[in-house]
């Protein structure tokens, strides 16, 4: 008996055209470009998601902080020009209330070096008469500044104004007991080079009332 082998058993045929569309899907799926997800906030940096934040935050805080120290150093200086003008004006407001008739001419001299423009001038004009007045009158004055205020400030130029006690001592009756004035006085100050001068120095009314 002839056995024909051109025919192949059924398992083989069925096998084989089982695996010819597997290849081929294989391929076509091997040649198709592969879909791109969207990123998701867990593939984003992590130093990214707080560097950024961070940073706007440090410029504001920068920025309030300069903003800060200007306005600070602004508000100190002023404070700064106040305390030297109440510090010179007092001092200045106590020389020109103090007067020894034994040493005129030192005490005209002091009240000239703490004033300035009219003022100034009004001292340099006391002739040799009202400087023997002076002397005549035998008196002993001491200013002394209880309380002082800088009333207005405005560049180089300020007022204070000052309440003062003078002890005068009368030598003409060397047994009197000195005695105490107390006056208000209006103060016009003004920056000459680093020293504030007084330029005009006035005695106001004390309201009692």
């Amino acid at each position: 008996m002839t056995v024909d082998q051109s025919e192949e058993p059924a398992d083989v045929a069925e096998a084989t055209d089982t695996a010819a569309p597997t290849e081929a899907a294989g391929s076509v799926e091997a040649d198709a470009p592969a879909e791109t997800a969207a990123p998701t906030e867990a593939d984003v940096p992590r130093w990214r998601r707080f560097v950024l934040p961070a940073a706007a935050a440090l410029v504001f805080a920068v920025g309030a902080f300069l903003w800060w120290s200007a306005a600070n150093d602004e508000q100190l200086s002023q404070a700064e020009v106040r305390d030297e003008v109440l510090i010179a004006a007092t001092q200045h407001i106590e020389t020109m209330n103090t007067l020894d008739y034994r040493e005129v001419d030192a005490g005209l001299e002091a009240w000239m070096n703490v004033t300035t423009g009219t003022l100034h001038d009004q001292l340099a004009q006391v002739g040799d008469e009202e400087r023997q007045l002076l002397a005549d009158q035998k008196k002993i004055s001491t200013g002394k500044v209880v309380d002082s205020a800088v009333f207005s400030l405005d560049g180089d130029t300020a007022t204070v104004v000052a309440s003062v006690e003078v002890t005068v001592k009368d030598d003409a009756d060397p047994a009197a007991e000195p005695t105490l004035k107390r006056n208000r006085f209006s103060a016009d100050a003004v920056k000459v080079g680093d020293e504030w001068l007084l330029e005009n120095l006035q005695q106001v009314a004390v309201n009692l009332s």
